[in-house]
């Protein structure tokens, strides 16, 4: 049977395999480390915004900029094609770059890394990253960042928490959008928070709805808030 189906070579392979998955993590993971420094001593924050595509990462940022001044804040746009996103926020006079990754399911630390230069930087204090949209993919992935937010809609569904743990426990930031919508779906918003609070205690979790600007108030004060400790305990141990 073994050497009909070939198991005994795939077996054989395994370990070069995985030496290699892991040599190309560790490059990576080092490129965002640098990243993550060259930012950090440019006094800016970088926030990766991770969500399934039509979650509201765009609209979460278009909104932010209504309490964070646009001209505090770069964008890195991240999707397999077109610059649909990038001309919304560029609406916002927002600085923005556009990364086209064609069959890529997530960014890396070496596609921002390029996109960096091209990017007016000075004065900026946040460099927000909207990541291609998935929910499997970008999750634990290093790009530099200093804070991972993820945007979930409730037309999702209330069991993304339960089928998706890995992005949940990555996030330091949770915002259910689209929350006018929960009656009309019979979204069930106790057992999705229950659910997350279960696999990540510390997430923070906002409620957001275009149908209530104000709401996303309580999320950009949060990354202001995330911002300056941030950098309060970076500056104590410099």
């Amino acid at each position: 049977m073994c050497k009909e189906c070939g198991c005994e070579n795939h077996k054989q392979e395994t370990p070069k395999r995985t030496r290699i998955d892991k040599s190309l993590n560790e490059i990576n993971d080092t490129l965002a480390e640098q990243i993550s420094e060259f930012l950090k001593k440019n006094q800016i924050f970088c926030i990766n915004i991770m969500g399934s595509p039509g979650s509201g990462k765009t609209t979460v940022i278009e909104q932010i900029s209504e309490f964070l001044k646009s001209d505090e804040i770069a964008v890195i746009q991240g999707d397999l094609e077109s610059d649909i996103d990038k001309k919304r926020i560029e609406k916002r006079h927002i600085e923005s770059y556009q990364i086209n990754t064609h069959s890529g399911c997530h960014l890396n630390a070496h596609m921002i890394n390029q996109a960096l230069p091209n990017i007016k930087l000075d004065g900026k204090k946040y460099l927000v990253i909207e990541n291609v949209g998935n929910l499997v993919c970008p999750a634990g992935v290093k790009i530099g960042q200093h804070m991972n937010v993820l945007v979930s809609s409730v037309t999702e569904g209330e069991d993304k928490p339960a089928k998706y743990p890995f992005i949940f426990m990555d996030a330091q930031m949770v915002i259910l959008s689209k929350t006018d919508l929960s009656g009309v779906i019979e979204f069930n918003e106790i057992n999705y928070i229950n659910e997350i609070k279960n696999i990540n205690p510390k997430c923070r979790i906002i409620r957001a709805s275009l149908k209530n600007l104000k709401s996303f108030k309580e999320t950009a004060a949060y990354i202001k808030h995330q911002r300056n400790h941030f950098f309060d305990v970076f500056h104590d141990h410099n």
